[in-house]
């Protein structure tokens, strides 16, 4: 869940919430004056202000009920609160009772005695008629000509203490519940937010170890350039010399020079080819569209390919391919280089004249892997770890760079990366090395 979401989520809550802690006090000061009222307790107009609010909120309940069927539910208990001795209402609807409640000779014996209020809107009139306080009115929407009445006794014997004492204790309780939800929604709108905010400070951690560590393997890059590269510069600049100043001085000698040249020459091109490669994995995926591949037919096609080369470097190579419809997204070629690049190890690190390196192919029901096993020196347990790092050699002295760059391993690696899956090398008993690719499995075609 993003950050914007949550803050969308925190405005929701800080304003719902207090809609619906309002709408809750509203209902427990009814319930509670209903419950006084069936106690004997009820409300007492006292004041002229007293029947004009109770006057307007009971015209608005009872044509709000009466629109929605809500008479009994809505309206009845409204009216309840009123002593029904004291009080009496009655809706006409062209001469016809609709509603009715209380006493109907508290409203009979009423009479104009002196006009409090006119409200011209609702064509309606506040009097009083001795302790008695009317409101009459006339309502027309077209299908209706309504005419409603409410009389109700004013209070001559002081005011509720009972009441009184409710009211200021439910305001008291309003108050502190809206305090203690001021508290709670601030406190749990932070540490909404909060955790977000965590995640996102883990996330930069995580980004800055993450640009640490790259910085650092481009530090190692860089020696490893500048090694690497020398060795091969060097052999090309002595040999070069020695054939200028004539330390060569037959055509056998000067073809001989010249071959070393040309073989450091094609070391370094090799060299920078893989350098090119690895350091444009990194922004170049897009120019390298993967495609739907039949692992099984695709490792049965490259040893058919490959086979006769790689035995003239002394490797023998074949494939056992224990599933079918093993189907990956790959980029032919870049899949191609992560072959090619651990049969280079094998052939080059084999232990005797002949190596021998078999491509397994196999699945589950998330992953397919390719399995690729030799019979070669293997590696020491420690440093199986650190292979895959660019210009690492199990030969830490790096005295003979020309066996290899270092890059093959981290290249396997980063196209593994863009592929989506992952690459795990083991060593394999008696002897040997195994590299395991494993690639998510894509459902077969409809």
């Amino acid at each position: 869940m993003n950050l914007q979401i949550r803050i969308w989520i925190s405005n929701v809550v800080l304003f719902v919430v207090p809609i619906l802690i309002a709408i809750i006090l509203f209902l427990l000061y009814f319930t509670g004056l209903r419950i006084l009222a069936n106690a004997g307790y009820y409300l007492r107009i006292e004041q002229e202000q007293q029947f004009k609010s109770v006057s307007r909120i009971t015209e608005t309940i009872t044509f709000y009920g009466l629109e929605n069927n809500l008479i009994d539910s809505l309206v009845k208990p409204s009216y309840s609160l009123l002593d029904p001795k004291e009080v009496y209402v009655e809706v006409l609807d062209q001469g016809n009772m609709v509603y009715n409640y209380g006493n109907p000779q508290i409203y009979s014996a009423s009479a104009i005695v002196g006009l409090i209020d006119v409200n011209p809107e609702l064509q309606g009139i506040v009097y009083q008629s001795n302790n008695t306080f009317v409101y009459e009115m006339r309502k027309y929407d077209g299908r209706h000509a309504y005419v409603y009445h409410i009389a109700i006794k004013r209070a001559t014997h002081g005011s509720d203490s009972l009441m009184e004492s409710v009211s200021f204790y439910i305001i008291v309780v309003a108050i502190l519940l809206f305090i203690v939800t001021f508290f709670a929604i601030n406190r749990f709108v932070t540490r909404f937010i909060m955790i977000h905010v965590k995640n996102m400070t883990k996330s930069l951690e995580m980004a800055n170890r993450q640009i640490e560590m790259e910085q650092e393997q481009q530090k190692e890059l860089l020696a490893g350039i500048s090694h690497d590269i020398r060795t091969p510069l060097t052999a090309i600049k002595a040999y070069a010399e020695g054939v200028r100043d004539g330390i060569a001085p037959t055509e056998e000698q000067q073809k001989r020079y010249m071959g070393i040249i040309l073989k450091r020459a094609n070391d370094l091109d090799s060299m920078l080819e893989e350098l090119f490669l690895i350091t444009t994995l990194n922004y170049k995926k897009e120019s390298r569209p993967s495609e739907r591949i039949e692992l099984g037919q695709y490792v049965r096609d490259f040893v058919e390919d490959h086979l006769a080369p790689y035995q003239t470097r002394g490797l023998e190579i074949k494939s056992r391919i224990a599933t079918e419809n093993a189907f990956i997204n790959a980029n032919p070629q870049l899949l191609q280089r992560v072959l090619q690049n651990v049969l280079n190890n094998s052939a080059k690190y084999k232990m005797a004249d002949i190596g021998h390196c078999v491509i397994d192919v196999t699945s589950d029901d998330d992953y397919v892997y390719c399995v690729i096993s030799d019979d070669g020196p293997g590696v020491p347990p420690e440093s199986l770890e650190r292979l895959m790092r660019p210009f690492y050699r199990v030969d830490s002295s790096r005295t003979n760079p020309q066996e290899g760059s270092g890059l093959g391993l981290s290249i396997i690696r980063r196209i593994m990366e863009i592929f989506e899956g992952r690459v795990v090398i083991e060593n394999v008993r008696p002897h040997g090395l195994r590299v395991i690719l494993e690639f998510p499995k894509q459902g077969e075609e409809s």
